[in-house]
């Protein structure tokens, strides 16, 4: 009898043992869903407004944005419930989230709620801007169930989907710094009320900077000249007897900073070409960008 008791402690112990393994297994099971690699994503359609079609999501996103600029994701359902969520993965401390320079395949992807979960008859939206250049990765994680968040009763089915669970759709929105060093010229009006508009922008901040050029035949009074942007003074001259007009621009700039300026004259000129060369040079007279040839009117 006593044999008999000690062979079933012994099988009851190992039952008991298991249960706890097969328990633990489904709990690590569990956490891994929440890693990119476990879920199974949805395939995409673009539409021609450049909406994407995911499951039953119509997601509306940028898939290139600039730095610090504020720009929008929106999500439409029209049944269940969607979130919209932000990837990460943690630095070596363990503690420290790192966002930038991931895609929807990089491993050991966790992820954030930036917008609960929003009903189908509300949508999901979401604006924001990122700081660093990079790759940035969001997915969108669709609820079939409405979870009366249409107020028509827990027994009302018709806001629910036709799948169970949630369904994930990964993207990818790319930042990138549109900053570049740039000298650009057009010539805008022609005949003989003239006006031509250059643009100048530098990745570097510069003390100083001389924008210089000419405008051909020139008649009548002092050109008149609009700069915005910079810390700009403008001042004209005649060289010698020529009917030309020396126009010249300096001061200094900060980096990444758009400069316009616009000019307008009067002139007799029939040619096309309506100005002379204009260059931007720093202090020790380098070019800091490629001059522009005389600009013509087409």
């Amino acid at each position: 009898m006593k044999t008999n008791c000690t062979r079933g402690f012994i099988a009851a112990f190992f039952l008991s043992t298991l249960l706890i393994i097969s328990c633990q297994k489904n709990e690590i099971i569990n956490t891994d869903n929440n890693n990119s690699q476990a879920n199974v994503y949805q395939t995409a359609r673009v539409l021609d407004n450049g909406s994407i079609v995911a499951g039953g999501v119509t997601l509306t996103f940028p898939s290139v944005v600039n730095i610090n600029e504020v720009f929008p994701i929106t999500a439409e359902i029209n049944c269940g419930r969607v979130a919209i969520e932000r990837g990460y993965i943690l630095a070596p401390d363990g503690i420290t989230r790192i966002y930038k320079g991931l895609t929807c395949g990089t491993g050991n992807l966790l992820w954030e709620e930036i917008v609960p979960f929003r009903c189908y008859t509300v949508d999901a939206s979401w604006s924001g801007s990122l700081p660093q250049t990079g790759t940035y990765v969001y997915r969108t994680k669709h609820n079939g169930a409405d979870g009366n968040c249409d107020g028509l009763g827990g027994n009302n089915q018709t806001g629910n989907c036709s799948f169970n669970g949630n369904q994930f759709y990964c993207f990818v929105i790319e930042a990138i710094d549109p900053c570049e060093t740039s000298f650009t010229g057009e010539a805008i009006s022609c005949g003989s009320q003239r006006q031509a508009v250059y643009s100048f922008s530098s990745v570097d901040a510069l003390s100083y900077i001389k924008i210089q050029g000419g405008l051909t035949n020139f008649t009548g009074a002092n050109a008149v000249i609009t700069i915005t942007g910079g810390n700009l003074t403008a001042s004209q001259s005649t060289p010698g007897g020529s009917s030309n007009r020396i126009i010249k621009i300096e001061g200094s700039v900060a980096a990444c900073e758009t400069i316009t300026i616009t000019i307008s004259w009067n002139s007799t000129n029939s040619g096309s070409i309506i100005t002379g060369d204009w260059s931007v040079k720093d202090a020790n007279g380098v070019e800091v960008a490629p001059s522009i040839p005389g600009l013509q009117c087409e």
